[in-house]
């Protein structure tokens, strides 16, 4: 059990935690309500016993000075039994209907007879005892049989045991069910984050690869004719870079970091960046721009946004392809030549990528992201195919 438990990981074990601690305290609140409910029908069961034992009793007590005769036509119920003590004489006279009515006179010693008054539970019998004085001195004890009760409060019992059992398990089950959605999301980011650190771990290791190695030739080479090793390491600096401005991107805002932005200067730029692998795709690009457009937002998120959706447009991009990018006062969109997207619906989805073989470089989380900031300032963004063209379309408003 300790191997098992060792071998889940931190979400699974609180989610035990949780279900062990849900299960403690309905099984605290089962086991007080089923007390509750035990005690109550037991003393109910009692309180009604009582209350026909003492209607009896003050029945027949007019008698035992009148006309001690009417103590023998006393009625007594099946299971109940009535001795009446006569202290001036010793005599005693029983009343049983336990098998049927019976009667018995006999003697009795007044000094060893406990007269102890009240109500108790003797064996199979509930009583009450009741010291009465008038013209004489009387003991009267008068008791029924409580084996229908006992057999009764046992069965309750049982039944409450087996409903408690069930009630626990149950409840053992939701709060099971319940703990394991409420940390669905939490075990889902752990997964992501650590998807995410494995695929940046990886995706570095190559760029960081190329530039030791270069550097390495350069100094091979005592750092002469290096150009071509100096572009080799730009690049892939470049590379990290993207990475970790992606990462960066994925923290929240806060006011104190938004400026104004001008988005077509801005898209501008970057393309401005990405100019050598347009050169060698051979990409004609044009920027349609109705008017300037000024968004409040934080500079690297905005840098993140139109990069990836840049870069998506040039890595998905055919030889001597087109890239055509409008901007109106409340719509972006950037449309590219290439194969039409696989499937739209998927496109946004963190890791998804529409190359299968892994060729084309890259997180997979960048389209991810993309939709992530334009949720940030509640904008909408929505991929289409259109006039052969893949699109993706920021919505302002």
């Amino acid at each position: 059990m300790i191997d098992f438990f060792s071998k889940l990981d931190e979400v699974d074990k609180i989610r035990i935690k949780i279900t062990f601690f849900l299960i403690l305290i309905s099984s605290i609140i089962v086991f007080m309500l089923s007390f509750s409910i035990y005690l109550i029908y037991e003393n109910q069961k009692f309180v009604e016993i009582e209350d026909k034992l003492k209607s009896k009793l003050f029945e027949i007590l007019p008698s035992l000075d009148d006309d001690f005769k009417k103590v023998l036509q006393t009625n007594l119920e099946e299971g109940t039994f009535l001795c009446v003590y006569i202290f001036e004489t010793e005599k005693k006279l029983c009343i049983n209907n336990l098998n049927g009515i019976s009667y018995n006179f006999s003697n009795f010693n007044k000094t060893n007879l406990d007269t102890a008054v009240g109500t108790k539970v003797i064996g199979s019998f509930y009583q009450i005892s009741y010291f009465h004085k008038s013209s004489k001195e009387y003991y009267i004890v008068i008791g029924q049989n409580i084996d229908k009760v006992k057999e009764d409060l046992k069965k309750l019992r049982n039944s409450i045991i087996l409903s408690s059992i069930a009630v626990i398990l149950l409840s053992g089950f939701l709060a099971f069910s319940v703990s394991g959605r409420l940390l669905e999301p939490i075990k889902q980011q752990k997964n992501n984050l650590e998807n995410t650190l494995s695929i940046i771990s990886h995706d570095l290791k190559t760029p960081i690869s190329v530039i030791n190695t270069n550097l390495y030739i350069m100094k091979q080479k005592n750092f002469q004719n290096i150009e071509n090793n100096l572009k080799q390491i730009e690049k892939n600096l470049d590379y990290i870079k993207s990475i970790v401005s992606n990462v960066d991107a994925l923290r929240e805002i806060s006011a104190e970091e938004l400026e104004d932005i001008n988005v077509p200067n801005l898209i501008e730029d970057i393309l401005k960046k990405f100019e050598l692998k347009i050169k060698e795709k051979q990409i004609t690009y044009q920027i349609q721009k109705e008017e300037d457009l000024i968004v409040k937002a934080k500079k690297i998120d905005m840098d993140v946004c139109f990069t990836n959706l840049i870069d998506n447009a040039i890595k998905y991009n055919v030889k001597n392809g087109q890239i055509i990018i409008k901007v109106s006062r409340d719509k972006i969109s950037i449309s590219n030549t290439g194969k039409p997207i696989k499937d739209i619906k998927k496109i946004f989805e963190k890791f998804y990528r529409e190359d299968i073989s892994g060729t084309t470089e890259g997180l997979g989380l960048g389209l991810s992201i993309v939709k992530n900031i334009c949720r940030k300032y509640g904008w909408k963004i929505k991929a289409e195919i259109q006039d052969n063209l893949n699109t993706f379309i920021i919505e302002l408003s």
